[in-house]
């Protein structure tokens, strides 16, 4: 081989090196621009460009129970160059009810946790109710049916939250899902519906602004934004209590290396003291788990919540 020909292979070597680092990792989420999820992807997802050395791209593809987002993860090339993220209830809740022309679990392989966090109950103001059991109360004062809440969509933690109220206060309001948080909150804000379970990411600016009441948190400590929010805890209605993921995945037969990798990187950026912070404030405790135990939660959530699916007879919306 001659010196020329060495070093022309070189130059090749570097420009595909180059090619590569320049190719942009596309993540893909089921939450619209501006929603809670959304909100803790895009800081993570600029300082994951950073520790990779190459652009990331955040596409929003909400609706259709996550399927129009996992569909365009499906049908990219399973190279590690599109991920996706959602909530947990597309994989462990779904599964359960929903026949989609994919196998969420079969056909996504886990890369990581983003974290875990939980909801906060919020009300409108015209709501008299200062805490839960006055929320209950207030409740079966009118009559059966006739008090709706919202979810950011149906079959999530944000619907069960209403259903669990239902069950341990003896009450029967009625579940009305929309596609996504903020669609929820403009029913809820003016009060076309009263009240909802949210991520704190998008409900707490209105709580301090004073369009929405508080009434308690969904997870096991207080959220460090509004401290003087209780726990459903202590408020006195631990069965309640529940926490909820946000996963991180790519398609089947992507490469494990290149899994490691995205995996890695994630990890780094999510242990930084910034996004720890900015995370905190809204109760959302940083992931980062390994691949494997990641998929050991999920497989535990899977068997708790089909569990909880057939207990209430749950056979997802038309």
């Amino acid at each position: 081989m001659t010196v020329a020909s060495m070093l022309l292979g070189l130059v090749f070597a570097a420009s595909a090196a180059v090619a590569t680092a320049q190719t942009p990792l596309r993540i893909v989420t089921t939450d619209q621009p501006g929603g809670g999820m959304d909100a803790l992807i895009r800081p993570m997802a600029e300082r994951l460009g950073r520790e990779l050395g190459r652009p990331v791209i955040v596409e929003n593809k909400p609706g259709g129970r996550s399927q129009i987002g996992a569909q365009a993860v499906l049908q990219a090339p399973a190279d590690g160059n599109t991920i996706f993220i959602t909530i947990q209830a597309a994989f462990v809740v779904s599964s359960h009810v929903y026949k989609f022309n994919y196998d969420p679990l079969h056909d996504f392989v886990p890369i990581t946790n983003l974290g875990q966090g939980s909801l906060l109950l919020v009300v409108n103001p015209q709501v008299p109710a200062k805490t839960l059991k006055e929320l209950i109360d207030w409740v079966r004062t009118k009559p059966k049916g006739s008090v709706n809440y919202a979810s950011y969509s149906a079959g999530t933690l944000s619907h069960f939250g209403g259903i669990l109220i239902n069950q341990v206060g003896g009450v029967e309001m009625v579940h009305v899902p929309y596609k996504a948080s903020p669609d929820a909150l403009k029913d809820v804000i003016p009060g076309n519906v009263p009240l909802m379970w949210d991520g704190p990411a998008t409900s707490t600016q209105f709580v301090k602004a004073g369009r929405l009441r508080a009434l308690a948190y969904m997870g096991t400590k207080r959220l460090p934004a509004l401290p003087d929010v209780p726990t459903v805890r202590e408020a006195g209605y631990a069965e309640i209590e529940n926490d909820g993921w946000i996963g991180v995945f790519a398609a089947r037969g992507t490469p494990p290396e290149t899994i490691a990798k995205v995996r890695d990187a994630m990890a780094k950026v999510l242990a930084t003291p910034e996004i720890k912070t900015f995370y905190g404030n809204f109760g959302f405790e940083p992931g980062g788990m390994t691949t494997t135990d990641f998929a050991r939660l999920i497989k535990t959530d899977y068997e708790k919540w089909g569990k909880f699916i057939k207990t209430i007879g749950y056979t997802g919306e038309p």
